[in-house]
């Protein structure tokens, strides 16, 4: 271990190093009774601030990414007693030599137009997100019964990657069982002081943040679910730990969510959970020297939760349109989005793969080909983005159980494990539907919003001008599916099992890629409601020809 005082350094763009020092002395709480920070100004002036976390023993340790080339001073700013205060140092920032698009562009942020996202460097960045509700100690580092994986998690990481996700949507779960892990003797919510348990993360969590990102996804991180707020010690509870989360790993590519289902799901107690996680999100802001985007990962209502909408530090949308009780419509999107046009929006919770809470036409999964759907018709209203998720994956069942749960029956009635679900057709379909949006320039698209709400998708698509595309009331996003563009885009876009299938009035395309095989699950029936799906409701659905409008000088890495 590095116990360098006056310590240099060099680091690659937008990947963290970590700095080391040791104070001259131990506090009784080594993480409460002091604030230690490291003040880096780069070659250009910025100045990016970043607290120092407690790291056991007298440790405290400094995560820093730089974000512009060349040579970075920083300052520590410390009680005199720990012996750091006005320590100087440098950091020497030099190309990253990688290919991960999170280190060539930086961290992402909103995009000029308000509509969707880009990196820090502009180039646009489709949010395809998987939910992973256990990450954090549940899913298993070392171990593994997917006959194609050593590693649960590895292999999951690594799996989305290779089918194009971009987002790691995420939850630590502290307030379920978890508080020991997080704190010593579970802290203030069993009356005790906060002290972070560092062995945790030092043995768990680190290396899950570190392989994520050197993965190349963004990690969208909870903190809890939404009950946790609520207590006598519980809001400064969870700034603590947003505090502490802040510090060990803000320097990773990072989106804060806050909690699950943030404003619970009974009337009493809603505005304190409210509150309290606005407080949350405010210790985030203050305390996060690079601006990660925030959010707040919404209740499932009808019609759409807007809680902290028109809040400065709400960055977007994240929503949940819940798991299939509902038949989620157009008309859900498109109103949402005629009423909060200024930030982007993500739908972030709908129709696990899997999930077998569907009761529209009886009790059955909810299939590749319906979760498909509610995807399209997200993008096509104007969304930035689509999280999926999967039964077994969530809730991270490793062995179906011979006796179900009753509270969990309602989402896993078939008692679908991870190593089911990880191999689902869906997340597959998600990841053909990104290259369907990136190969046909996603930021350069709107939506032609004239909809009929008793079907999956707007029923006339066609390309806007370049005038219309940006409007401050535009959303982005529309589907150009002319005849000259089926082959190539409709066979990535829109593949389903068969070796074939009909789109649009006959045209016949075929998918490139082989699709998994299906995992043999009771009561799959088709709900005839994906694209392309041969039954009489969804030919109605056809995507009309349009004409591709010229690119408006923009070079990004996407272009062909």
């Amino acid at each position: 271990m590095d116990m360098t005082l006056n310590q240099n350094a060099a680091a690659e763009m937008w990947r963290p190093v970590i700095l080391t020092f040791e104070s001259a002395c131990s506090f009784d709480n080594p993480f409460l009774d002091v604030e230690i920070w490291a003040e880096f100004t780069g070659p250009s002036g910025r100045v990016i601030r970043r607290e120092a976390y407690w790291d056991g023993e007298r440790i405290y340790r400094v995560s820093f990414a730089p974000t512009e080339l060349g040579a970075w001073s920083y300052v520590i700013e410390a009680p005199e007693q720990t012996g750091l205060n006005g320590r100087t140092g440098n950091v020497e920032a030099v190309p990253y030599e990688g290919e991960l698009d999170l280190y060539r562009h930086g961290f992402i942020r909103v995009a000029d137009d308000s509509r969707m996202f880009a990196y820090s460097d502009g180039t646009p960045f489709f949010w395809l997100g998987d939910t992973h509700w256990e990450f954090a100690y549940r899913e298993s580092w070392d171990t593994s019964n997917h006959p194609g994986m050593t590693s649960q998690f590895r292999g999951m990481v690594d799996l989305r990657v290779e089918q194009g996700f971009t987002v790691y949507q995420t939850n630590l779960r502290s307030d379920m069982g978890a508080g020991d892990r997080y704190w010593i003797d579970g802290g203030m919510a069993k009356g005790v002081e906060d002290v972070p348990n560092v062995a945790f993360y030092q043995r768990e969590l680190d290396r899950r943040m570190a392989y994520i990102a050197d993965a190349g996804l963004v990690n969208a991180l909870g903190q809890a679910w939404a009950f946790a707020i609520l207590g006598e010690y519980a809001v400064e509870h969870q700034k603590h730990l947003a505090r502490y989360l802040v510090a060990r790993y803000g320097a990773y590519p990072m989106v804060w969510t806050l909690a699950g289902e943030v404003a619970g799901y009974r009337k009493e107690g809603r505005a304190a959970m409210l509150d309290g996680w606005r407080e949350v999100a405010l210790e985030i802001e203050a305390r996060d020297g690079y601006g990660h985007l925030a959010t707040a990962h919404y209740t499932n209502e009808r019609p759409f939760a807007d809680y902290y909408q028109d809040e400065p530090w709400m960055d977007f949308t994240l929503n949940q349109a819940g798991h299939g009780d509902y038949l989620i419509k157009a008309s859900d999107y498109f109103d949402y989005l005629a009423a909060h046009d200024d930030k982007p929006f993500v739908e972030g919770e709908a129709l696990y793969e899997f999930c077998s809470t569907l009761e529209e036409m009886g009790t059955r999964l909810c299939t590749a080909d319906m979760l498909r759907r509610v995807a399209y018709i997200c993008m096509q209203a104007g969304g930035a983005g689509y999280t999926y998720g999967a039964q077994g994956i969530w809730d991270n069942v490793w062995e179906s159980p011979e006796e179900l749960d009753p509270f969990m029956a309602i989402f896993n009635r078939f008692g679908i494990t991870w190593a089911q679900a990880v191999d689902g057709e869906g997340a597959v379909q998600m990841g053909y539907m990104r290259s369907f949006y990136e190969d046909n320039h996603f930021w350069e698209l709107a939506p032609y919003e004239t909809t009929d709400a008793a079907t999956c998708l707007p029923t006339r698509l066609r390309w806007q001008p370049p005038t219309r595309t940006f409007r401050a009331s535009s959303r982005t996003l529309a589907i150009p599916c002319a005849k000259s563009l089926l082959s190539r885009v409709c066979r990535r876009a829109l593949p389903m099992q068969a070796d074939g299938l009909t789109l649009a009035r006959a045209h016949t395309v075929t998918a490139r890629t082989p699709l998994p095989s299906r995992t043999a699950l009771p009561c799959l029936t088709n709900p005839g409601l994906g694209i392309g799906s041969s039954s009489s409701s969804s030919r109605r659905n056809h995507i009309s020809i349009g004409h591709r409008r010229e690119r408006v000088g923009r070079n990004f890495p996407f272009d062909s």
